[in-house]
């Protein structure tokens, strides 16, 4: 109780509260107004609010196979290039449901596939971390909320700067800088992938009915909303396709079937001819420089045709 009593009775006591007080209310002032510039840096980049009517959804593969400023300027409208490094099928649907909610022009989507996308193994565990940024929405934050950790979630929540990491922090300043450029210069050890295969360390298509499910829920939402949505095969290197053996196969078969299921898919394979051209490929699921334009070029050359018949 004497001890109360003399910092009640300290002279300096009133003014220490008021000096942690401001110091305070400063870090959350500061701490929101760096977030706020972050994350709008981040719609830009990901065109998200842009009201793009045609959007581009999927992981590295599409991130590297696809160059979005070619797109607009040969199809002459905007395009929202939604691609993150390591998201699963879950994720995607979440992407797809903020630009379902940001981009109310929206009527195209096209959705970058391969035939891992259902395997449970290989992308990032903690991918629902790149959706932190986006946390004041309450469906994202739902979705966080039920992969995080109570104490990681709260830190994110209270204080907006945690929520970025160097990855996302760099999208933020391309946003604004409007460099959408992603290439990975180089060519495939085509030796390295031979022994991969060899010793059996290759990556497997380890189907995941769950995954699968989540993907028939997303393109049902997309039909919901009078999405037209083209999946795209962007090419993986052949060698692992062969390795792969029946289960690559009923992959593609899988794909092709969902243009029967839905009226409002199709399906673009670029397995033919790209697959087998080697010096394409920065590894054994991305392309380089050379085979980004080969590859956006036949898109573009695909689209036309659609947007034609649409219109």
């Amino acid at each position: 109780m004497g001890f109360g009593k003399d910092i009640r009775a300290d002279k300096n006591f009133p003014r220490t509260v008021r000096i942690i007080v401001l110091f305070i209310f400063t870090f959350f002032l500061i701490d929101m107004i760096i977030g706020t510039i972050l994350t709008e840096g981040l719609d830009r980049y990901y065109g998200l609010g842009s009201n793009a009517p045609l959007a581009l959804v999927g992981h590295s593969q599409t991130m590297l196979g696809i160059d979005k400023v070619i797109l607009e300027k040969e199809l002459g409208l905007k395009v929202a290039k939604y691609t993150r490094e390591g998201v699963n099928v879950a994720d995607r649907q979440m992407m797809i449901k903020q630009l379902l909610s940001d981009n109310k022009e929206l009527t195209y989507v096209i959705y970058g596939v391969d035939s891992w996308l259902f395997t449970g193994e290989g992308l990032s565990k903690n991918s629902y971390a790149l959706f932190y940024p986006f946390m004041d929405d309450p469906v994202i934050r739902a979705y966080i909320k039920k992969h995080a950790s109570l104490s990681e979630f709260l830190t994110h929540r209270l204080v907006k700067t945690t929520r970025f990491n160097e990855q996302l922090i760099s999208g933020s300043f391309r946003g604004y800088l409007g460099n959408w450029s992603n290439l990975k210069y180089g060519h495939v050890n085509i030796q390295r992938l031979k022994e991969s295969i060899k010793n059996n360390t290759f990556r497997k298509i380890n189907t995941n009915s769950a995954n699968i499910n989540i993907f028939i829920n997303t393109l049902d939402e997309l039909k919901e909303s009078g999405v037209k949505v083209i999946l795209v095969y962007i090419p993986t290197i052949d060698l692992l396709n062969e390795a792969a053996g029946p289960e690559f196969d009923r992959s593609i078969q899988f794909f092709q079937s969902m243009e029967i299921k839905f009226d409002n898919v199709i399906f673009l394979n670029y397995l033919e001819p790209y697959a087998h051209n080697h010096n394409l490929f920065y590894d054994p699921i991305h392309l380089n420089p050379e085979g980004q334009l080969e590859i956006t070029y036949q898109l573009i050359k695909d689209l036309k045709k659609h947007f034609n018949a649409d219109y």
